[in-house]
């Protein structure tokens, strides 16, 4: 080390063994190296001039630690200020040694700060960087063992011979910025990939061999085997090699629980992860955009030892905190907008970003979900992060996109866009946002060519009869309206979204639902579906879900099951999305939950182990009874599903029907009519006491009107501002209230105790209800699934015996 600028310092013995030819042809030829900042010693000192580099390497971590307190750019900048004008009073005093002896303090203070601010980054880098070369050395010597060369071979001898560890230098870097750190795990990612046609497992033992040959990367087959996912589903392997490796559009449509959100997800990660490393090779950095600064282009080959010019030093060195906030702001404002996911509703799109969040897990990609009902400043801040992936509901992407967002700005440069649901989207009347984003993002031809899209539903190849009105009018000749074929649909659903030649996959079965599903119908009275509901609910405990056709009817069941102490969970479009979020997650881990919803809950939600769904009316189309059936019998589970059909709906019952292309009507589900009696009893107390309390609130909110605007007209009357006295009684008001009260109090005293009651006894079940003489006395919990199918069979034995009886007769 050098003690003093005019003294040349001789180089340390350690320094005069070998060096690279690049580094100095001769060891005697060291020269004086002008260096811009302060290098640190022992006693917190700068030197200027000359340094042995050799003390790099390995230093104690405790003497580049400050013994000052840390202070900020502001603080130090307010100290100077105070120092010089106390200078500037010295100065007219006449007093200069004051002067001098103040500067040399501030310039001590400042070289202190500044030099273990910059020995702390330089620390981090080190670590960093040497991170790195352990695991480049460890890949090279893998690549040197396939190859079949030993570890230690001539090439090395340059290096063999040298004292000096590779990283000796590796303090006087700069510390890497977010794109150089992208870059190094993208490519220790793409290095560390697992070639395919191999056993691969994950820490829980899951093997993940199956999706071999269909182009996965290796850090989102790790993430799937986290999830168990063993193995890809029948869309997913039909879809990805397609989609990853010839980089095709893709239509698909598949049964309900078929895996379609994966199916479009890897193929998007991995593209994502593709071009990210393209940027990577390519070999230029993307540096924030400042006054002055051009990008940065770096070297192909960035394992150089070379000590950095002395700009970077001193760039490290003096970068506050301030500057390097907004460094890191303007890099993430370049970040760009890779992949757009529309769905139609909004707790789909939160389904859809966790499903991608968890493949994403080792790949670094970002996502985040923008939908209605959260406030738009919420939003707003989480993109400002810029998220690569957005999934969305169209309403909202398009009002924050006209609002001039920043990262929603970039939709026209997408990559990829997926539209879930598809058909649902684009129906005539709905989403009427879905076509505006379209003209945006199909306005440049040529990126619309490079984009890739996915679009995906479970009735994108269902095809409806044209409504009676249409087809009175093609009486005569010529046919004014014909039916669309299924081709017709996908043609114009290509020309409608601007997807260019895509790959068809179309493996719904014949009846549009999932194999290991069950339905049944049950005849009944529009009055009576309370008591069959209550009835199926009380007889086959577990997770089920209710769909109506209306609002009103999901809040009269909430509230009539909420007094049968059911513990209903409504959901539909009226409520604030807080409360629909809580719901969903309530009956989740509910395994008995109970959830009454409208055609919100239909599409998508993949929720675990829902055993029955129930139809309390019967859907308007044929899509909503396909997509209410999907959300049980997943992922190859067994389950139910039950439609309560009274007489008025025959007609909708026969034209859904006609649609699915049925030939034979659903079976018809058991019921023991010598149980309906104490389930009518319990229904009908329930209704007489909602009635009871509906009284009460009327009667409540009346006097309080009275109340309100007597205060406001400074009156007063009878039996309001008296409440103890004997004017109290006179009132009829307060009696009318008493009486309600108790009317209220007897019938809830009397349906709690009838809920105390079980309705079936111990040990009841039966094969096929219909005659008491087929009940047989079994376990009590006789699945619905095992219900239906053991009538099921009676079913076809009856029929059977009745042709017998025929053919002998």
């Amino acid at each position: 080390m050098v003690q003093n600028k005019q003294k040349t310092a001789k180089p340390p013995k350690a320094i005069k063994a070998k060096v690279k030819e690049t580094a100095a042809p001769k060891e005697e030829n060291w020269q004086k190296v002008k260096i811009k900042g302060h290098v640190i010693s022992d006693d917190f000192g700068g030197y200027e001039g000359l340094i042995g580099l050799e003390v790099l390497k390995d230093y104690d971590a405790t003497l580049v630690k400050s013994s000052q307190k840390r202070v900020s750019s502001r603080e130090r900048a307010k100290d100077l200020k105070q120092k010089a004008k106390k200078r500037k009073q010295s100065k007219g005093k006449g007093d200069d040694s004051s002067e001098s002896s103040s500067e040399s303090e501030s310039e001590d203070e400042e070289v202190t700060a500044k030099s273990s601010k910059k020995a702390r980054l330089a620390e981090r880098h080190a670590k960093k960087m040497q991170k790195v070369k352990e695991k480049r050395e460890k890949r090279k010597e893998l690549r040197k063992q396939k190859k079949g060369e030993p570890k230690d071979d001539a090439n090395n001898d340059d290096d063999s011979d040298d004292e000096y560890a590779p990283d000796r230098f590796a303090l006087l870097r700069p510390p890497p910025s977010d794109d150089e750190d992208e870059a190094a795990q993208q490519e220790d990612s793409d290095d560390e990939e697992v070639p395919e046609l191999v056993s691969i497992s994950n820490g829980n033992g899951v093997d993940v061999s199956a999706w071999n040959g269909l182009g996965v990367p290796a850090p989102i087959l790790r993430a799937l085997g986290e999830q168990g996912f063993s193995a890809p589903t029948q869309i997913q392997a039909l879809t990805l090699p397609a989609a990853i490796h010839g980089k095709k559009d893709i239509l698909g449509a598949a049964e309900t629980g078929s895996g379609k959100t994966l199916a479009f997800g890897i193929p998007m990660l991995a593209g994502i992860m593709e071009l990210k490393q393209r940027n990577v090779k390519s070999g230029i950095r993307k540096a924030p955009k400042t006054k002055g600064e051009k990008p940065v282009v770096e070297p192909a080959d960035d394992e150089h030892e070379l000590t950095p010019p002395p700009e970077e030093l001193d760039h490290v060195s003096g970068a506050s905190d301030e500057e390097s906030d907004m460094e890191e702001h303007n890099q993430r404002m370049q970040r760009p907008l890779y992949g757009l996911v529309l769905t139609p509703t909004r707790e789909l799109a939160v389904q859809v970003k966790n499903h991608l969040v968890a493949a994403a897990k080792y790949t670094g990609i970002r996502v985040a979900a923008i939908f209605g009902g959260l406030a738009v400043a919420k939003q707003e801040r989480v993109l400002r992060q810029c998220p690569e992936i957005v999934v969305a509901t169209p309403g909202r992407l398009w009002e924050l996109y006209c609002q001039g967002n920043q990262h929603l700005s970039k939709i026209e440069d997408a990559s990829f866009l997926v539209i879930d649901e598809t058909d649902r989207m684009v129906e005539k009347g709905h989403f009427e946002e879905l076509r505006s984003l379209l003209k945006v993002l199909n306005s440049d031809e040529q990126k619309k060519q490079q984009r890739q899209n996915f679009v995906y539903s479970a009735t994108l190849t269902l095809v409806h009869d044209l409504p009676d009105h249409m087809q009175k009018r093609n009486v005569g000749k010529r046919p004014k309206f014909v039916k669309q074929t299924v081709d017709q649909k996908i043609e114009s659903l290509i020309e409608e979204l601007g997807i260019s030649q895509p790959k068809i996959v179309d493996i719904t079965s014949s009846q549009q639902t999932a194999q290991t599903l069950t339905e049944s119908r049950l005849l009944c009275p529009l009055d009576q579906k309370d008591y069959h509901l209550y009835y199926f609910i009380q007889r086959h405990p577990g997770r089920t879900i209710v769909f109506c056709n209306s609002i009103d009817c999901v809040k009269r069941l909430a509230t009539l099951f909420g007094l049968l102490d059911c513990n209903p969970l409504p959901l539909h479009a009226n409520m604030i999305q807080k409360q629909r979020l809580k719901n969903l997650e309530r009956f989740r881990d509910s395994p008995t939950g109970l959830l009454i919803a409208t055609d919100v809950a239909a599409r998508g939600l993949d929720i675990p182990n829902v055993e029955h769904v129930i139809h309390y009316q019967v859907p308007r189309t044929s899509e909503n009874y396909v997509h209410r059936s999907g959300r049980t019998a997943r992922a190859n589970k067994h389950g139910i599903t039950v439609m309560f059909m009274e007489p008025g709906e025959v007609k909708s019952y026969v034209k859904l029907y006609k649609t699915l292309e049925r030939t034979e009507d659903l079976p018809l589900f058991p019921i023991s009519e010598r149980f309906l009696g104490a389930v009518k009893e319990r229904v009908n107390l329930a209704r007489d006491l909602d009635k009871e309390e509906l009284k009460l609130r009327r009667t409540q909110s009346e006097r309080g009107w009275m109340k309100k605007h007597a205060e406001e007209m400074d009156m007063i009357i009878d039996g309001y501002n008296d409440e103890s006295g004997s004017d109290q009684d006179e009132d009829p008001f307060v009696i009318e209230r008493r009486r309600n009260r108790l009317r209220v109090e007897t019938v809830r005293g009397q349906l709690q105790a009838l809920l105390a009651q079980p309705i079936f006894p111990r040990g009841f079940s039966f094969k096929y209800p219909s005659s008491d003489a087929a009940q047989v006395t079994t376990s009590h919990t006789t699945s619905a699934v095992e219900t239906m199918k053991a009538a099921i069979e009676d079913q076809k034995q009856a029929k059977k015996d009745r042709n017998k009886r025929k053919r002998n007769a």
